[in-house]
């Protein structure tokens, strides 16, 4: 993918985002630029194993009149509220996007690497030998802060086989947010219905 094709598609989805709940941006610093995203989430823990230790010290939330915190197997669920910070980059060196984010706690304070793991709960699918090469902590290349990284290394490949994906950044969205705890569905329906529109469907 050339940058002129990443600038495109990511046109694209800031244009279909705006009557999203999670809005897309661009973010321009000198003569860089990348999509940004911030959102709010809902952060819950049933497990009564490590992760729950990991929490245990979170507020718990009243979940009386919300059925979506409600515990699965006894026991109060822990819950906290959490800002996810989104930016999509386009990687140079693979000529692939590449997503960074982090997590931030209620009063500013950005998780590091292993509470990030605990939260987006990459033990059930990623083996523990795998996690640093899988996310990673890196300095963004543009505001040079601690970011989580998910490595693009296999991004060229999945890029590859998109070939007739409408807008292949929205794909490597939405083939990696389950990940990184981003949804994605909304968009993915917006972009569509703009697709319909320009072609007269």
């Amino acid at each position: 993918m050339k940058l002129s094709e990443f600038t495109l598609y990511c046109d694209q989805l800031v244009h279909a985002t705006r009557n999203c709940a999670d809005r897309w941006r661009w973010v321009r610093e000198k003569e860089s630029g990348y999509l940004c995203l911030e959102t709010v989430r809902h952060v819950r823990s049933t497990e009564s194993n490590a992760q729950t230790e990991v929490l245990e010290d979170m507020a718990e939330l009243d979940v009386e009149d919300d059925p979506g915190l409600a515990a699965v197997s006894g026991g109060q669920p822990t819950a906290r509220m959490l800002a996810f910070e989104y930016h999509v980059l386009y990687c140079e060196s693979y000529e692939v996007p590449t997503l960074l984010f982090n997590i931030y706690e209620k009063g500013g304070a950005r998780l590091n690497l292993e509470e990030a793991w605990e939260v987006l709960q990459i033990s059930g699918c990623v083996p523990p030998d795998e996690r640093y090469s899988a996310i990673t902590m890196v300095h963004h290349p543009v505001l040079y802060r601690p970011y989580l990284k998910l490595h693009p290394c296999k991004t060229a490949e999945l890029i590859g086989s998109l070939s007739g994906s409408m807008n292949p950044v929205l794909s490597f969205l939405t083939t990696y947010a389950p990940y990184v705890n981003l949804e994605q569905d909304e968009l993915a329906r917006a972009l569509l219905s703009d697709g319909k529109r320009e072609t007269g469907e």
